[in-house]
């Protein structure tokens, strides 16, 4: 089990507020990638798996004329917070 910040049991298809990501993972981003990345903090988003200790999660921005791009990113449970319905 993996638990968020206050030690709820989070899983996959739970909806997480991202609360921050860690400055040596940022630094492993792409510099034209980083501010998208950055920008996720304090989000809403959904958890598609869960690999070993983390929680993986994506998000996608509309880049227009039908392109989009998505991150996904790699959190520990205390980088969340869960949200309830």
């Amino acid at each position: 089990m993996i638990a968020d910040c206050d030690g709820l049991s989070v899983v996959i298809g739970s909806k997480v507020r991202l609360l921050r990501i860690d400055e040596k993972i940022l630094q492993l981003v792409p510099e034209d990638e980083r501010n998208d990345v950055a920008s996720m903090i304090g989000d809403v988003v959904e958890v598609y798996d869960i690999r070993g200790h983390f929680l993986c999660v994506e998000k996608s921005w509309d880049r227009g004329d039908g392109k989009t791009e998505s991150q996904m990113l790699s959190v520990i449970g205390d980088d969340v917070k869960l949200e309830r319905p």
